[in-house]
């Protein structure tokens, strides 16, 4: 009679399934490894702007349309900026902002 003794610590190959990649977002004018690209230009000083995803920190435009996620700030002049699409920044007044964009910006900026 023989006993075999297994390891406490088995190996193996574990076969993950294929996964799909995940769809774009519409309003996207550029993707996200054009960081090269041009995105446009502060409507204030002319310093070309370079948005990035704050999430993954790949440039990319902002959705348009979005509210606060549709911010940026320039590092040139520091004027928070909102895109439009198509290249187009405007400035961001106190006029547009409602009651929920200033309780986010209590919290984030």
């Amino acid at each position: 009679m023989s006993t075999e003794t297994l390891s406490p610590y088995r190996t193996g190959v574990i076969e993950l399934p294929e996964t799909e990649e995940p769809p774009t977002q519409g309003g996207e004018d550029h993707e996200p490894g054009d960081a090269g690209a041009d995105f446009g230009r502060c409507p204030v000083c002319q310093k070309p702007l370079r948005p990035h995803d704050p999430n993954t920190g790949e440039p990319r435009t902002p959705p348009v349309g979005k509210g606060f996620s549709s911010r940026a700030k320039c590092t040139g002049c520091g004027t928070i900026l909102y895109y439009k699409g198509g290249k187009e920044w405007g400035i961001l007044l106190e006029s547009d902002l409602s009651d929920e964009d200033r309780a986010l910006d209590k919290l984030r900026w």
